[in-house]
């Protein structure tokens, strides 16, 4: 009998312990579960974060771009140059086709913008051009690290040839082109403002001793 009731204190304990193991083990599994999940949250709440971060920094990229450019191209032109006599009259007050054309080397890239007074499909580097049309050409060499060398924003030297400068012509009929002659220069802005993997934007007012040209620009890449 006591062999018995011996046995069944021993079963009772052993019970009781197990019961005890069972209760102590329970809150951990639930606590090491807890963080698990509260890891997993802020792990998921970083994400989004970052995400959200990236994505807004695009947006005001997308939007300092939009700030820096004209809605569209406009250009006044005056020049007292002989070129023009036997074709005038030549109106800018209408802008038809434009287009920038990068040209890029190890070290160096060459940028060639393009306003013309006509619409036309052709690729505006070689269009030949009639009585009344006329295009600005803006041609600089921007010399850098790297192929390609991306195109700086900020200001270009019209008067003298240094690492940013650009010229200006005026291409008409014939093929013939009426130079900016960088001597006779009194005011020489020109400044590109923003740059995208579409369209070049800027700005220009130069004052020669024949022809006055200023305005400002949103013009497509062409690839």
């Amino acid at each position: 009998m006591k062999k018995m009731i011996t046995m069944m204190l021993v079963v009772f304990i052993v019970a009781a312990l197990m019961i005890l193991a069972v209760s102590c083990s329970s809150p951990n599994t639930s606590t090491a579960e807890t963080k698990a999940a509260e890891q997993e949250n802020e792990e998921t709440a970083a994400a989004v974060e970052t995400t959200a971060a990236v994505e807004t920094k695009a947006a005001e990229a997308v939007t300092e771009a939009a700030r820096d450019c004209p809605s569209s191209t406009s250009v006044k032109v005056e020049s007292t140059n002989g070129a023009y006599e036997d074709r005038m009259p030549i109106n800018w007050e209408t802008i038809g086709s434009q287009a920038a054309y990068l040209s890029n080397t190890q070290n160096n890239t060459g940028l060639f913008i393009y306003i013309a007074n006509f619409e036309t499909s052709e690729n505006l580097k070689e269009v030949d051009i009639s009585d009344g049309q006329a295009m600005i050409e803006f041609v600089a060499s921007i010399p850098g690290e790297g192929d390609p060398v991306p195109v700086s924003i900020g200001k270009y030297n019209v008067i003298e040839w240094v690492d940013t400068y650009v010229s200006a012509n005026i291409i008409l009929s014939g093929g013939s082109k009426l130079q900016i002659y960088t001597t006779e220069v009194e005011t020489g802005d020109f400044e590109i403002t923003s740059v995208t993997d579409t369209e070049i934007c800027g700005k220009f007012n130069i004052d020669e001793k024949w022809t006055k040209m200023s305005g400002e620009f949103k013009v497509p890449i062409v690839k």
